[in-house]
């Protein structure tokens, strides 16, 4: 864990209730219905948002009924579109409180809290029983968990036998070892930033099968430029919305990334496996 610093220092993670002002803006008030087809493209907080879930959908054949776990759920917002697209029954685990609640009222106002579950806990911590899981999402949150080998392990134990999962995370770039790791540390809220061969390495330790695997680090350097484009060109919108001083501190963030990519301090893997033996 990193020294005297807490998700929290993440530019990104400053404002969980950000999204009931921006579904505000857009015509639904607090209490109104929500349609989980247009939220979606607001409480996604990964690259890709959506399109990036549905390919997820389609890797893993998820189908009605499917117990799917998805770890650092955020706003749930890829649990919901899993739930609504599939009908799935979906456990969006979140470590911060204010994001799962406010997560939690958005599923409810989309009609799908039948399907998605929302749960506050550590995943290091977070008991399950004997409850297995079809299959196991996760979206650029691993990286920040500490203890991987026992993170892994514990995902591959909720695992049912041929589950699948599907993780888009943050990994260790080609110059990695030359950049200010006390910034990037800090900035991303890294607590195992490993290179692909020790991730890959580590979850084929645990028991998994690769089944395919996909590194982004160009495909993510292109995306979050052109995200910091378009927010900068919008501007006065978001300030005239959230103020001036969130707008600098997602301004920070979003630079940083871009930075961080540029420089290839970090990289990005894609990559679906399977749970073939017990």
């Amino acid at each position: 864990m990193l020294a005297n610093l807490n998700v929290k220092d993440m530019k990104l993670y400053a404002e969980a209730d950000s999204i009931v002002a921006e579904l505000s803006a857009l015509g639904f008030g607090p209490g109104t219905t929500l349609d989980f087809n247009e939220v979606c493209k607001i409480d996604q907080l990964h690259y890709h948002g959506a399109a990036s879930v549905q390919l997820a959908i389609d890797a893993l054949a998820i189908k009605k009924n499917a117990s799917v776990l998805e770890i650092g759920a955020g706003w749930g917002g890829p649990s919901r579109f899993i739930a609504g697209k599939t009908e799935a029954k979906v456990t969006a685990l979140e470590l911060q409180s204010d994001f799962n609640s406010v997560g939690e009222s958005i599923t409810e106002r989309c009609g799908l809290n039948s399907f998605v579950t929302h749960r506050q806990d550590d995943f290091l911590q977070a008991e399950f029983e004997n409850f297995k899981f079809n299959h196991v999402v996760s979206w650029l949150a691993l990286y920040h968990i500490p203890k991987r080998e026992f993170f892994t392990k514990k995902i591959y134990n909720l695992v049912s036998l041929d589950g699948t999962i599907f993780i888009e995370d943050l990994i260790q770039g080609k110059a990695y070892n030359d950049a200010d790791l006390a910034s990037l540390n800090k900035e991303l809220f890294a607590n195992s930033l490993v290179d692909e061969s020790s991730y890959l390495n580590g979850l084929i330790a645990a028991g998994f099968e690769i089944v395919s695997t996909e590194n982004m680090a160009s495909d993510w350097f292109a995306f979050t430029s052109e995200r910091l484009n378009i927010f900068l060109t919008n501007k006065e919108k978001f300030t005239i919305l959230h103020g001036s001083d969130a707008f600098q501190a997602k301004k920070h963030f979003y630079s940083k990334i871009v930075g961080f990519f540029a420089t290839s301090a970090i990289s990005g893997i894609r990559l679906v496996a399977k749970k073939n033996k017990v």
